[in-house]
């Protein structure tokens, strides 16, 4: 490997850890205030964070499969899925606007909530 092509690599690199910062301080940087849990694409429940006080659960049993949600103070996260992959249970937590937990099989989607800006990054 060359110098040049050393170069290029820590510049590859570089760029790429900076884009992945800009989305996350411009996407995923204010903390949410609110969960929003659907199945099926529709709306299941709803919870401001500002009313957790203590660890909540939530088992979610549908014909679709099983899902144990926990609600933490600023924070949500998949505990147990019954699902084959389990990669809503992989996710680990969530805290900030925007940010999703899916499990496709079971048709649950996790959103986290935060103060309207009126812009997206399909608006941007």
């Amino acid at each position: 490997m060359t110098f040049g092509d050393k170069v290029i690599v820590v510049l590859m690199l570089a760029v790429s850890f900076a884009g992945m910062l800009i989305v996350n301080i411009f996407f995923y940087g204010q903390a949410g205030t609110s969960v929003v849990i659907e199945v099926n694409g529709q709306p299941y429940a709803k919870y401001n964070f500002n009313e957790i006080t203590s660890s909540k659960y939530i088992e979610i049993q549908t014909q679709y499969g099983y899902n144990k949600v926990e609600i933490d103070k600023n924070r949500v996260r998949v505990v147990e899925a019954d699902c084959p992959d389990k990669l809503d249970v992989l996710a680990g937590w969530i805290s900030k606007s925007n940010q999703m937990i899916v499990c496709l099989p079971n048709r649950l989607v996790i959103k986290i909530e935060g103060k309207d800006t009126g812009l997206d990054g399909v608006v941007y």
